[in-house]
């Protein structure tokens, strides 16, 4: 009880500090470079009315007494994944927009250069925003004002530069990896892997006239670690131990698979050779990758790989195991949206901590599929997977590499099919609209598919927000006549899945494209999300 009320009161310090820093206007800030268009578009600017707020229940999530609150402390919220937030998030009341290229924050001091997109997100207790960015060749970790989004700091860490693997698109995709799996402790102590197999922590330094991060943990990993490996996936467990991936490597035809692999670090053993263990998968005969990060419970840690879903616990002699493994369907291609050929999903658990969810790699019809979490044996009359429910069946595919949105029984699945964007080139192409509600059956028989959206084709994370009933997004629509894509942030009911309301945030795919980014709803009733031009939000007007 001292440790609920404890995170309970330090949630709204985070939540009074960004209050207390709103005289400002967001708009009014000089020292920002807004992100620029890059076309006219006969597009409306807003659609829709503001909304009313429909509570729902909260999340269902327990705090992890070891980090910071929820829904800061990872890029989807919660060490569930559940995408869900227990604060409110903007109605859509006369939406004022801003941007930032965080010019000041790159390392090349370009606002106009490729791309430098923001994901791993969360906000302090002095009333600032730390972000991981990334591009094809940089990287950095950033400190700014969530309120005008000015950078304070920027702490530049190594990265993968398209020269070193041959590709612009691979460099980006491992940049990506790196920033967007995040950890935020109750030390206020920033997490990150970083190019070079090492995990570092960072913390806000001085928090007067000139805030700072600062670097006051690094781990080392390339002892365990084999060389052509690189580490990705944070998470921490309610031991306080970080857990990480390998995603290993499908076979070419110049070099044979690399099977993926998941390690436990114990901060406290480090850096003894007990302060590791390891679990590879290569145990059935068969080599599995890895593309997406862990879902964690006080029993259990839950990954996928490209052939089936575990859950890993420790041994009695304290090496990792696997519990439970189950196969999923999979039609063993990558499609398009997609960038494995498996399930694109980061695990959600739901249901209290009874079921683990995720989507397969089925053809012609994805799959929504929920598993019980339980350690072997089951009951009798249960089996361990809950449904199977076909997804996006009106599009002409359905493909998610993102993570569910899950709320205690309730599922929100999106549909990624044929989004593909090119770093080489910086060409992108259309992709398939859907979210789908599915609810797991309150006795756990079943599952019941509650709304379909054919109309919103987004590639980020959504979020709910459990004290508006509002399904926050960030949706793309090709303006035709003006031969340009035109970006929108968009609230959808959680009741029926119909759009409520749509603000346009800019057009120009090279600028406003959102490449796989979670979108934050911060405590200051924001909205954010990490783009190729920089870092965009969204308020209504006081």
């Amino acid at each position: 009880m001292k440790t609920s009320i404890k995170l309970s009161t330090l949630t709204a310090l985070v939540v009074g500090m960004l209050i207390l820093g709103t005289g400002l206007p967001a708009y009014a800030s000089e020292t920002v470079t807004p992100i620029p268009s890059e076309g006219q578009t006969s597009l409306p600017d807003y659609v829709g009315a503001p909304a009313k707020a429909h509570p729902t229940a909260n999340s269902g999530v327990p705090q992890n007494p070891l980090l910071w609150p929820n829904p800061f402390n990872s890029v989807h919220d919660d060490p569930w994944n559940s995408d869900v937030v227990d604060i409110p998030g903007p109605l859509g009341r006369d939406p004022v927009i801003f941007s930032s290229t965080l010019v000041d924050a790159r390392r090349y001091k370009d606002p106009l250069s490729d791309m430098f997109e923001c994901v791993g997100t969360t906000f302090t207790s002095q009333g600032h925003m730390i972000a991981s960015c990334f591009g094809k060749d940089e990287a950095s970790v950033v400190l700014l004002d969530p309120e005008t989004l000015e950078v304070y700091d920027t702490y530049l860490v190594p990265v993968t530069i398209p020269e070193d693997v041959d590709s612009a698109q691979l460099s980006t995709i491992m940049n990506g990896l790196s920033a967007s799996y995040i950890i935020y402790d109750k030390q206020e102590r920033f997490y990150i892997s970083i190019n070079g197999n090492k995990i570092i922590a960072l913390v806000e330094g001085d928090s007067g006239t000139s805030p700072k991060l600062e670097l006051v943990q690094e781990y080392d990993m390339n002892q365990w670690v084999q060389e052509g490996n690189r580490i990705s996936g944070l998470a921490m467990d309610w031991q306080g131990r970080i857990w990480f991936y390998l995603s290993g490597a499908q076979e070419t035809s110049n070099s044979p698979s690399v099977p993926g692999a998941v390690y436990v670090l114990d901060p406290a053993l480090y850096p003894e050779d007990a302060a590791i263990k390891s679990y590879t998968f290569d145990k059935y005969g068969q080599d599995e990758q890895i593309r997406n990060s862990m879902a964690i419970t006080t029993s259990g840690v839950y990954i996928v790989t490209s052939k089936n879903m575990y859950r890993i616990g420790f041994d009695f002699e304290g090496e990792l195991r696997a519990v439970w493994k189950e196969e999923y369907k999979n039609a063993g291609y990558t499609k398009p949206g997609q960038y494995n050929a498996g399930s694109g999903t980061t695990p959600t658990i739901l249901g209290e901590g009874k079921y683990v969810a995720i989507t397969d790699n089925d053809d012609p019809w994805m799959h929504v599929v929920v598993y019980r979490t339980d350690a072997p044996p089951l009951a009798p009359n249960e089996k361990r997977i809950v449904c199977e429910v076909p997804v996006f069946q009106f599009a002409e595919g359905g493909a998610l590499d993102n993570s569910l949105l899950g709320s205690r029984l309730s599922m929100i699945v999106e549909n990624n099919y044929g989004y593909e964007f090119n770093f080489d080139t910086l060409a992108v192409k259309d992709s398939e609209p859907g979210f789908e509600r599915i609810d797991i059956d309150p006795n756990g028989t079943g599952c019941t598919k509650v709304w379909v959206n054919t109309q919103i084709a987004s590639t980020s994370s959504a979020k709910l927000s459990t004290r508006t009933g509002l399904i926050y997004t960030y949706a793309r629509q090709y303006d035709d006549q003006n031969d340009v894509w035109v970006y929108y942030w968009t609230a959808l009911d959680f009741r029926t899945g119909e759009v409520v309301w749509q603000k346009m945030a800019g057009t120009g795919h090279t600028r406003f494209d959102a490449f796989w980014p979670a979108l934050i709803v911060g405590p200051n009733e924001t909205l954010y999300v990490g783009m190729l031009g920089g870092l965009a939000a969204m308020k209504d007007t006081p």
